[in-house]
């Protein structure tokens, strides 16, 4: 009989990293397993970008719908709410939850389950350091994506009149969009040019900073993110808190090299001399190392490209993803039992599953 696995989230009527993690993982095993998703809006509103059928949606009200299920929980805003309910109403549910961030607040009225996944090695610091987690089981599963790259992305640096360096992230505080274009403003060097792109509340603000500007420009919302990709040289987060980028395997699958900060595992992404550049938290810094951008020779560049191409081939693909959810989920079985008849005491063997 196949496993009951129910994926939840907050927030599924905004387009974000950690739910579309959540619907990659549910579309990659649900011909293996029973699996829904589990909202707390009504189903018209989620988003469309998710694509989600009406046939596996299932919008929370009664609790005993969780009893004898796998939940993989993706929120840690959903954790002590669940937590409850299974207290309350004795409910058999195997919880598991996946760590997307690295937090600093709300300590003590967090609550985590036994088995945890995390999603970069810097989250795992923070749940054994921060949390004191040291009792936990805590599997670290990179995010992984499907393959929408080449094995030997096409080189552009140094074609073009400007080095273009694409900032992919919801425009809000924590990403700093409208902060980087403050702070950098007048002092980059004229062909260095940063293309943000995303939605988010702090839109409007920043495409009006961004106006008539050499340096900077608002994109907004991009439909076909991979083409955008392409057409630049560069991905670049300066977030001021971060899990596992998904937009910054995006571009590793594309071979662009990264430019980012120490927060969160961007570093495990972008490796800073292998296939990406370490940017200091120093806002001047930050300015003369965008500007020594100019100076980058193309032969550095590209291996710094193939690097970046290689490392996604090895650690953020899709399938390595999903390998591990279904052998971290098939660990939950029954174990088989002892074939005792006629004396046999050999185990049954079980089943293996290749992930497509």
């Amino acid at each position: 009989m196949a496993l009951d696995i129910v994926a939840t989230t907050s927030n599924l009527d905004e387009y974000a990293g950690a739910q579309k993690v959540l619907l990659d993982i549910h579309n990659g095993i649900k011909h293996r397993y029973n699996c829904k998703i589990l909202g707390f809006i009504p189903f018209e509103k989620v988003h469309p970008k998710y694509k989600i059928p009406a046939t596996e949606y299932v919008k929370f009200g009664n609790p005993f719908y969780l009893n004898n299920k796998i939940l993989l929980v993706h929120a840690r805003n959903l954790m002590a709410v669940i937590w409850v309910i299974k207290r309350i109403f004795f409910l058999n549910t195997k919880i598991i939850y996946i760590a997307h961030n690295v937090y600093d607040t709300h300590k003590n009225i967090s609550f985590f389950p036994r088995n945890i996944v995390s999603i970069s090695k810097k989250v795992t610091e923070n749940l054994l350091g921060y949390f004191n987690l040291k009792n936990r089981d805590i599997t670290l599963i990179y995010n992984g994506i499907k393959d929408e790259g080449e094995a030997q992305p096409a080189i552009s640096f140094k074609q073009s009149a400007k080095i273009k360096i694409l900032y992919p992230a919801r425009v809000i505080d924590v990403k700093r969009q409208l902060m980087i274009v403050d702070k950098l403003k007048g002092k980059l060097h004229k062909d260095i040019e940063i293309l943000f792109a995303g939605y988010g509340p702090d839109l409007a603000q920043l495409q009006e900073k961004c106006k008539d500007d050499e340096n900077f420009t608002a994109l907004g919302f991009v439909d076909g993110v991979n083409e955008l990709i392409k057409q630049v040289d560069f991905l670049m987060l300066f977030s001021v808190q971060e899990g596992l980028p998904i937009s910054l395997i995006e571009g590793i699958m594309h071979g662009k090299p990264l430019l980012v900060n120490n927060v969160g595992g961007n570093l495990e992404i972008g490796v800073p001399g292998v296939n990406g550049i370490e940017l200091a938290e120093d806002w001047d810094d930050l300015a003369v190392k965008l500007n020594s951008l100019i100076n980058l020779p193309v032969d550095e560049y590209t291996k710094m490209s193939v690097e970046s191409r290689a490392r996604y081939e090895k650690m953020f693909t899709y399938n390595a993803m999903l390998n591990s959810y279904t052998k971290l989920i098939d660990s939950f079985q029954p174990q088989p039992l002892l074939n005792t008849y006629r004396g046999s005491t050999e185990k049954q063997t079980p089943k293996v599953y290749t992930a497509e």
